[in-house]
């Protein structure tokens, strides 16, 4: 389902360069700054709900737990890089040391 011209990102309003179809299945134009930024999203979101699945079949998953989770896919997309993982570490990394602690992340 088409809801708007999807020769245009729904975004930036530019010429659309790809056409993604969302979960709900209706499609959007994405130029290519937009469609980068999706898929480094979607791949770290991916990664991340998998941590959050963990952490509330642990019983860990407060509110606290919650807004880092959400933070993490907010920022790790914008990290140097292509590696979902190495964008996330970055993310890591940045907080840890703004927290005074260590921290890695390591594949499961």
């Amino acid at each position: 389902m088409t809801l708007q011209d999807i020769s245009v990102c729904v975004y930036e309003g530019g010429p659309a360069v790809t056409v993604r179809t969302g979960k709900t299945g209706n499609q959007y134009g994405l130029c290519a700054s937009c469609a980068d930024i999706t898929d480094r999203t979607d791949a770290v979101s991916e990664i991340m709900e998998g941590f959050r699945n963990h952490m509330r079949e642990a019983g860990r998953l407060d509110e606290h737990i919650e807004d880092f989770i959400n933070g993490v896919i907010i920022c790790a997309p914008m990290a140097p890089g292509t590696d979902p993982l190495a964008m996330i570490s970055a993310v890591f990394h940045l907080l840890a040391e703004r927290c005074g602690v260590e921290a890695e992340v390591t594949p499961a």
